[in-house]
């Protein structure tokens, strides 16, 4: 006689369900708490996804100091009983072999700078982008409004003939064109921009944009020297602050310029080599000068004046008579 197959009772089926049932349970809670903790702690490395950000770029595209921090710091008061009456709100002016202050004047008052801001764009642009690197102009840096070289929407230049344009024309549009080329976007510029003045230890300074009309910038004519003082180690920099005049020659990519230095003293007071002037309303007349004469490097800074020429020419009077060096010029004689 042939058996056949029988059925399973209904409760061992009950059971065997049951039994399934409690093991896909206990399998997915498992998984479920594996999948709560974090991926360092299940043993698993995890590569970040972070967008990237100002400090992350800035560390990225650099290209490198001009020099490294060699220690040199601003030092004692040396100068003589008699010193000028400056116009300005502020000044200093300090001898850069040993650092000694030849004059002060609110040295670490905060003050709006206007255009002196333009070499902080230069510092930066410089250590970011190789002078022979061309940049397109935008519409938003051609029409930027105040002082302007006189680029246009499309033009290509290269850094290096934006920087003469920022530094002998004070060009607004050519500090925007230059913060847009170099980081990408105006907003990330002007990071990098504080990014580098805390790197130079600038301890009263604070930038908002690339070409000095927004007057919710500040620093300090103690910064302002530490700042000038790093920007001519740079040969390009100090190359272009001593320029009088430039022309930029007619090309397929942009239209013939003729740039001049508005530093008032370049080309008056012996020994003078740049570096630049800036004004707004609210930050008066502003000047920082460079001057060697007989070996003796200065840098002057005069903010919030009505007189920045006069101030600056009783300052770098005062400090080479104080060096022993003797100065001729007939600037402040009187005009009969």
């Amino acid at each position: 006689m042939t058996i056949g197959p029988t059925s399973p009772s209904p409760r061992i089926l009950l059971s065997t369900l049951i039994t399934y049932s409690f093991v896909i349970f206990s399998v997915g809670l498992a998984l479920y708490l594996l999948f709560l903790t974090k991926p360092a702690e299940r043993g698993i490395k995890v590569k970040s996804f972070r967008q990237p950000d100002a400090v992350d770029l800035y560390a990225a595209s650099k290209l490198g100091d001009y020099f490294t921090d060699d220690g040199w710091n601003v030092g004692e008061v040396k100068g003589i009983s008699t010193q000028p009456d400056i116009n300005g709100a502020a000044g200093m002016i300090v001898e850069l072999n040993d650092g000694s202050i030849l004059f002060q004047k609110d040295l670490d008052s905060r003050r709006p700078l206007a255009s002196l801001i333009k070499i902080v764009t230069a510092v930066v642009a410089l250590e970011h982008m190789q002078p022979d690197q061309e940049i397109i102009v935008s519409e938003y840096a051609a029409t930027v409004g105040e002082n302007s070289m006189g680029i246009s929407e499309g033009e290509v230049y290269t850094l290096e003939e934006l920087l003469y344009g920022l530094v002998l024309h004070s060009g607004n549009d050519a500090a925007y064109a230059i913060a847009e080329g170099v980081a990408g976007d105006v907003k990330t510029f002007v990071e990098w921009m504080n990014i580098k003045g805390k790197e130079l230890g600038l301890k009263n300074s604070y930038f908002t944009d690339p070409s000095g009309l927004n007057d919710a910038s500040y620093t300090s004519p103690r910064d302002l020297v530490y700042l000038t003082r790093y920007a001519l180690k740079n040969p390009k920099f100090k190359q272009v602050a001593a320029t009088l005049e430039k022309e930029l020659p007619a090309t397929s990519k942009h239209k013939y310029l003729s740039l001049y230095n508005q530093t008032n003293l370049l080309s008056s007071y012996p020994g003078v080599a740049g570096v630049k002037t800036g004004y707004t309303e609210e930050a008066g007349l502003c000047l920082v000068t460079y001057a060697k004469n007989n070996g003796v490097e200065v840098v002057g800074v005069v903010l919030g004046s009505n007189d920045r020429k006069g101030d600056m020419i009783l300052m770098l009077d005062y400090a080479y008579s104080v060096e022993g060096v003797t100065i001729e010029h007939h600037l402040l004689d009187p005009v009969n």
